[in-house]
């Protein structure tokens, strides 16, 4: 059995505040944040383990994607890190893989009670639907899983991203590891508690693989992305296949979903720089 773990770092134990989740901003706090990080990982990877799980690629998701200390992930895990990479979050995801995981993970901007919510690129990003349907980081990726037929079987994160995770697949394991109060404020689960709730439910959710389907969207796929800004989206209108909508909004069409992931990227990437003037 192979399983696929994506880690981001909002969503683990204890998190609340940016300067948590970035070295330049308060070095020390960030280098604790870390260790919690790989903390509720090796959870998550002890879980997978105890279930049946032979083989553990994980992917390092946060920022720059090399926030892991190798030495402390799991010793029976494969470790990806480091940026670019053609599919970030979810790089080394194939149709080999029996299961996805999602470990530290954040609901989309703008929800109530999320946990530093956003969307990819707070800077950037203010909504991205796919098909009509608003999306978060979860199923954006938890779609390209499910094109290579990989189900999305556990999350851990806030209880505003499980919730999120629930809506597209109802039948996902989550494991609540703080409840939000405001975006930057939550009532958190002791770190160890947290842990033991992460490795007990990312076993049951493997226990129970076959209960859940991969989740797909439906093919041609239309992407429709609102800008922070219109001088953004002024930006991205010169890209190909892009439809300007109005202001700060644009759409895009293309034949499969992997097409659509990396034009969603690159738009993201083209706009990023364009407010620094």
């Amino acid at each position: 059995m192979r399983v696929y773990i994506s880690v981001d770092m909002e969503g683990i134990s204890g998190i609340v505040d940016w300067s948590q989740v970035d070295f330049r901003k308060r070095p020390q706090e960030y280098e604790a944040c870390r260790r919690m990080m790989v903390g509720d990982l090796n959870a998550a990877i002890e879980g997978a383990l105890e279930a049946g799980a032979e083989e553990v690629v994980v992917a390092d998701s946060h920022g720059r994607m090399s926030n892991l200390p190798p030495e402390e992930v799991h010793e029976a895990a494969v470790l990806i890190r480091g940026s670019p990479r053609p599919w970030l979050m979810m790089e080394g995801v194939d149709d080999g893989f029996d299961a996805a995981l999602y470990v530290g993970y954040h609901s989309m901007k703008g929800t109530e009670r999320g946990v530093l919510c956003h969307t990819i690129s707070g800077r950037v990003v203010d909504a991205v639907y796919v098909n009509g349907v608003e999306m978060g980081e979860f199923g954006l990726n938890a779609a390209l899983a499910g094109w290579h037929g990989v189900p999305s079987i556990f999350i851990s994160g806030d209880a505003a991203v499980v919730e999120e995770a629930k809506e597209l697949v109802p039948n996902i394991r989550g494991a609540v590891v703080k409840w939000g109060v405001s975006r930057y404020a939550a009532r958190c689960l002791n770190p160890k508690r947290a842990r033991r709730i992460i490795r007990e439910k990312a076993a049951e959710a493997l226990r129970g693989v076959d209960e859940i389907k991969p989740f797909r969207v439906e093919e041609p796929v239309e992407v429709r992305m609102r800008f922070l800004t219109s001088t953004m989206a002024d930006a991205v209108a010169i890209m190909p296949y892009v439809e300007r909508m109005d202001g700060r909004t644009i759409k895009m069409v293309y034949d499969d979903y992997p097409t659509a992931f990396r034009g969603l990227r690159t738009a993201i990437a083209v706009a990023y720089p364009v407010e620094e003037r």
